[in-house]
């Protein structure tokens, strides 16, 4: 099956393709095929290698307009060049080159070292002798259907000056042929399950994060998850023993403290809130002056136009400052807090019921600190319903304040987390659950776990990608080179703890292996995005378990940098190679020219087409609603097989033209 792709040659250090101003860098040993231009006194000559002119000195004397296979004797203090064969006329078949040349350096003429040459000639990349012995190793072991690829991967590591070793091989192959990771990953955690060399608590930490990487919306399923449960413990109507069953499964994952109970959890929800880690920092500056202000006179002296600024995170936040150490709460606040609850983005019936308990608290004997458990109540009620809209619909707008780490997860939920240690409670919740034999438990996680089903969308998946990437360590080296991530934060992913054990030496060969084949695999991405100026070439590799679905993802980024140094959002090429398991080997070229989105999508299931055409409009309204325009949706089938052209507009064009191919 022929795979489209942006580029069938190789565009990276390809002397073919380097610009006149650029300089050839050439090593001393080197094999490679060019013309001689002009002749100069004292045996120098202007020699042209693909589309770059050098100036080198020669050994004997030669004929202009003829070319001939040079290998490079030194490049210190001029560029000295020796003759290997030739000279080739123009009407000279290629065979007959590649012959002469295999003769000259007494190497076999196999099938294998005959392709290798031809390749070599081809892309104009100069080579060495020992790099076609190590190549022509490699070709024999791949298979005819992946020799193409074989090449390009030759050719990728020889354009890169990295040694053609196995390792580095298949790191590049992994990537060329668009295999997934889910194969290596398996055999990764069947070799370390086995393996009783290592210690159990390596083991112990690489198995979870391969379990991690497994279920990238673990984080999903545990706010979904912490929702239902949390929900249920705020339920008076509900069954006691429930609604304790509740409560210990929050503690058991250390989302609620230790001396949390029925009693107490309107007090202590509130009391997280408040000392959530995130909370000053995010305050704006009025709910600061709101905060400084109750400290002292418990007054709210709050603008109305402002008020509908504040979420309910920083009003209960605003309201337990105020009511701290404090038997009623004052008649001037009390006033100030019905102008607010009326300002903010809440459901009618919530803000009526918050007015009515102040107006309770103002004529009644009744304290601050049951005032504040009721609004405690009804806040986080309000909040776990929104996690839950399948069982209360409620506008998302209401008490929504988006954070990177938990997208869609009301505040007043999220400062729980902040403030017991953040996001890593999720997945831990998650794990108590599955472990619990209260039957309702069960039936929560079941549930979670289809809410988190039925509502995937972008940011989920772009969420899942992030998480699974992270975990992996693709960007390891990147991390240890930046200032902003912890030392701890880099460690925990797998590629670190992978290049730990292969140094400790002490997995066995199984395990020793299957840690060699993830590490070089999770090589093969970087070493195969390129930087050419202003061009960006990004191949990234996904492996995704979503819900129980398996997808191998690669994807390949082509595009260009702005001046300021950004990627360019409104021109770019982002080829989605796919193993689905319903839809089977998919790929998705999304061609993006001027905010205009075009997609093709080659799939050999032929009512996929009428199958897509209901999702188009959904599409199209997606890409509106972040500045694109779909322009047009095309299904083709494999078979018909896509031609690039050379050189790619992308790369030599200001970016304002297609990417052509022709089919």
């Amino acid at each position: 099956m022929n795979n489209p792709s942006i580029t069938q040659n190789l565009n990276t250090a390809n002397l073919g393709n380097v610009q006149p101003s650029q300089s050839a860098q050439l090593r001393e040993g080197q094999l490679f095929h060019g013309t001689i231009k002009q002749l100069y006194p004292g045996e120098m000559a202007e020699v042209q290698i693909g589309n770059q002119k050098l100036n080198a000195k020669l050994e004997v004397p030669l004929k202009a307009g003829d070319s001939y296979y040079f290998q490079v004797k030194a490049t210190e203090p001029e560029l000295q060049l020796k003759l290997i064969s030739g000279p080739h006329t123009q009407g000279e078949s290629q065979s007959a080159k590649i012959g002469s040349l295999l003769d000259t350096l007494q190497l076999t003429k196999t099938p294998e070292m005959r392709k290798l040459v031809d390749f070599f000639m081809k892309q104009q990349i100069p080579i060495t002798r020992e790099s076609l012995i190590a190549a022509e190793t490699l070709l024999k072991q791949t298979s005819p259907g992946q020799q193409q690829e074989a090449l390009q991967s030759i050719g990728k590591l020889v354009s890169l000056k990295l040694p053609i070793t196995p390792q580095l091989f298949h790191a590049m192959m992994g990537v060329e042929t668009k295999a997934g990771l889910q194969g290596v990953l398996d055999a990764l955690q069947q070799a370390i399950s086995v393996d009783s060399k290592i210690p159990s608590t390596q083991k112990m930490t690489i198995q979870a994060i391969l379990q991690q990487i497994k279920q990238p919306l673990l984080e999903a399923n545990g706010g979904n998850l912490l929702a239902q449960t949390l929900s249920t413990a705020l339920d008076k109507s509900a069954p006691p023993e429930l609604r304790f069953q509740a409560v210990q499964l929050l503690k058991s994952a250390d989302i609620l403290p230790a001396q949390t109970s029925l009693a107490n959890l309107s007090d202590v929800l509130a009391k997280l809130v408040s000392s959530s880690q995130n909370t000053q920092s995010q305050m704006t500056s009025v709910e600061k002056q709101v905060v400084q202000q109750t400290n002292t006179t418990f007054g709210f002296p709050i603008q109305t136009e402002n008020a509908s600024k504040i979420d309910p995170k920083q009003l209960l936040t605003a309201l337990q400052q105020a009511t701290m150490g404090a038997t009623k709460l004052p008649v001037g606040a009390s006033a100030e807090l019905q102008r607010i609850i009326q300002q903010m983005e809440l459901p009618v019936g919530v803000k009526t019921q918050l007015s009515n308990y102040l107006t309770v608290h103002s004529q009644t004997n009744e304290t601050a600190s049951v005032l504040l458990a009721k609004f405690s109540d009804t806040l986080f009620s309000l909040a776990t319903k929104q996690m839950l809209p399948s069982q209360n619909p409620i506008p998302t707008s209401v008490n929504s304040s988006p954070n990177p780490m938990y997208t869609g997860m009301p505040a007043l939920l999220q400062s729980i987390l902040d403030a017991q240690g953040g996001s890593d409670k999720l997945p831990a919740l998650v794990k108590q659950a599955m472990q619990s034999n209260v039957q309702f438990i069960q039936s929560f996680l079941a549930a979670a776990e289809a809410a988190t089903s039925e509502e995937l969308s972008g940011s989920t998946i772009k969420q899942a990608i992030q998480s699974v990437l992270v975990k992996l360590g693709v960007h390891y080296e990147a991390g240890l080179a930046s200032k902003e991530l912890h030392i701890s934060q880099i460690q925990d992913s797998l590629k670190p703890q992978l290049v730990a054990l292969l140094q400790e030496g002490l997995a066995g060969t199984a395990l020793r292996e299957a840690a060699e084949t993830v590490v070089s695999r999770l090589n093969g991405q970087p070493l195969q995005s390129t930087e050419s100026g202003v061009q960006q070439q990004l191949i990234m590799q996904v492996p995704l378990h979503l819900q129980g679905k398996r997808i191998d993802a690669t994807i390949e980024w082509n595009g260009r940098m702005k001046e300021d140094g950004k990627i360019d959002p409104d021109h770019a090429r982002v080829m989605f190679y796919l193993d689905l398991e319903a839809l089977h080997k998919t790929v998705v070229d999304m061609q993006v020219q001027n905010k205009v989105v075009t997609l093709t999508i080659f799939n050999e299931d032929p009512t996929l087409k009428m199958l897509g055409a209901v999702l188009q409009d959904r599409l199209a309204e997606g890409l509106d609603a972040e500045g694109y325009r779909l322009s047009a949706v095309r299904f083709k089938q494999f078979q018909e097989e896509v031609i690039t052209p050379t050189k790619s507009s992308l790369a030599t064009d200001s970016g304002k033209q297609g990417v052509d191919f022709r089919i």
